[in-house]
C-alpha cells in the first residue's frame, strides 16, 4: 500500500489541464465577453504556476516534512480544480487555474523525489516505471471521464479534480511519516554542488517535451488535413499514444534490467522513425502504428531521466532533482510550438509534416549522438585483455 499511496500522486499530475479540455469550447461559449484566448489560458495557466512553485518545492523539501507538503499540495489540487467549476467569472476561473499550478507545483517533483527516498537499485527503477505509467494512466482516465462529464456541464469536467480526495486518504492511512533507514543519510546541503548535474537531466527533459508535446498540439489538425477523420479520431489516436506510454512504464524496471545503457538509445531511435513516418505517410494504420512507437519511446525516456537525475539522492533528498527536472518539463511544453514551429520553418517550411521531419532528423541525431557516447565510454573502461 505504500508503493500504491505514492504512485496515487503520479495519477494526479498530469491531470493539471487535460481534464477540462473537452470542456474548453462550452467555457468559451458560457462567457460572452471572451476570447479564443480564454481556452488557452485556461489549459496553459496551471503551468505558470507550477515552474516556480515546483523549484520552491525542492529547497523546501529538505526542510519541512513530506507528508506536510503532499497535504499542502493536494489542498490546493482540489480546491484549484474544483473551484474552477463554480467560477462566475473569467478572473476567477484564471486565478482557480492558477492555484491548481500551485499544487501540480508541489506534488509533481514529490511524486517521483520520494520514490528515490523510499526505494534503491532495481525497486527504485522499478518504481520509477511504475509512476511514468501511473502518469499516463491519469491521461487515459482524464480524457474519458471528462468527456463524459462535460457532455453533462462544462462545470461537471471540473468533479475530476476530487479524485484528490482519495488521494489524500492513501496518502494519510500509507505513506510513511519517516523515511527508510537508507533516506535517513541523505545530506540536502550538498543539494547546491549538485544544481549542474541535475540542470543537465532538465534539459534533457526539456527536449524530450519539447520534441514530444508537438503531437499532442498538432494532431488534431494534422489528422483533419490529411483526411484521416475528426476530433474524434484524434481523441482516440491520443488515447492510444497514452496507453502505449502506460504499458511501456510498466514494464520499464524489467526492460532496463535487461537492455540497460542501450535503452535510450533504442527509444530515441524509435522517435526518429515514428516523427519520419508520421512526417512521409500520412494515412490511418501507419498513423496509429508510430504513435505506439513514439508513446513507448516516450514512456522509458521520461522514467529514464528520473532515475539518472536521482542517481545524486544519496546526497541529498530526490526530490531537489526532480523539481529542477519538473520545471524544465513544463517549460518544454511551452517552448514546444515556438521551438519546433521554428526550427521546421527555417529548414524545411511551413507545415506539420516539415515539424515532424525536422523532429525525425534531430532525434536521428541524439540517437546518434547517444551511441557514439555509449561506444566511447565503453572502450575507454574496457581493459586490454578484453580489447
Amino acid at each position: 500500500m505504500i508503493r500504491i499511496s505514492v504512485l496515487s500522486l503520479s495519477l494526479l499530475t498530469v491531470m493539471s489541464g487535460a481534464a477540462v479540455a473537452p470542456a474548453v469550447a462550452d467555457i468559451i461559449a458560457f462567457f460572452p465577453d471572451a476570447s479564443a484566448m480564454l481556452g488557452k489560458m485556461v489549459l496553459t495557466t496551471p503551468s505558470l504556476s507550477i515552474i516556480p512553485v515546483a523549484l520552491l518545492t525542492g529547497m523546501f523539501s529538505s526542510r519541512v516534512p513530506r507528508k506536510r507538503l503532499i497535504y499542502t499540495g493536494i489542498f490546493f489540487y482540489i480546491v484549484g480544480g474544483f473551484g474552477g467549476g463554480l467560477a462566475d467569472s473569467i478572473p476567477f476561473l484564471i486565478s482557480m487555474r492558477a492555484v491548481l499550478g500551485i499544487g501540480v507545483g508541489i506534488l509533481m517533483p514529490l511524486s517521483t523525489g520520494i520514490i528515490a527516498d523510499l526505494w534503491s537499485g532495481y525497486e527504485k527503477i522499478k518504481t520509477m516505471g511504475y509512476a511514468s505509467a501511473s502518469t499516463n494512466l491519469g491521461g487515459i482516465i482524464a480524457t474519458l471521464l471528462s468527456g463524459l462529464l462535460a457532455a453533462i456541464s462544462w462545470r461537471a469536467s471540473f468533479l475530476i479534480y476530487l479524485l484528490g480526495v482519495p488521494v489524500l486518504l492513501l496518502v494519510f492511512f500509507f505513506l510513511p511519516e519517516q523515511h527508510p533507514i537508507q533516506a535517513k543519510g541523505k545530506k540536502p546541503g550538498n543539494a547546491a554542488g549538485n544544481l549542474g548535474f541535475y540542470v543537465l537531466w532538465g534539459m534533457g527533459m526539456f527536449l524530450l517535451m519539447a520534441a514530444f508535446y508537438t503531437i499532442p498540439v498538432n494532431i488534431a489538425l494534422y489528422i483533419q488535413e490529411n483526411g484521416l477523420g475528426d476530433s474524434r479520431m484524434a481523441g482516440f489516436a491520443m488515447a492510444v499514444m497514452t496507453g502505449s506510454s502506460f504499458l511501456t512504464g510498466l514494464v520499464f524496471g524489467r526492460l532496463n534490467k535487461i537492455i540497460g545503457p542501450w535503452l535510450p538509445i533504442l527509444s530515441l531511435s524509435g522517435f526518429a522513425i515514428s516523427f519520419y513516418g508520421l512526417s512521409a505517410y500520412p494515412s490511418t494504420v501507419p498513423l496509429f502504428c508510430f504513435l505506439i512507437l513514439n508513446g513507448i519511446g516516450f514512456g522509458i525516456l521520461v522514467p529514464s531521466i528520473m532515475n539518472g537525475v536521482t542517481r545524486k539522492s544519496a546526497e541529498s533528498s530526490g526530490t531537489v532533482g526532480t523539481s529542477v527536472v519538473t520545471s524544465f518539463l513544463f517549460a518544454g511544453q511551452f517552448a514546444s510550438p515556438l521551438l519546433t514551429g521554428g526550427a521546421a520553418l527555417s529548414i524545411f517550411g511551413p507545415g506539420i509534416a516539415n515539424i515532424f521531419l525536422t523532429l525525425a532528423f534531430g532525434t536521428g541525431l541524439a540517437a546518434v549522438l547517444a551511441l557514439l557516447s555509449k561506444l566511447i565510454s565503453s572502450n575507454q573502461f574496457q581493459s586490454p585483455s578484453q580489447s
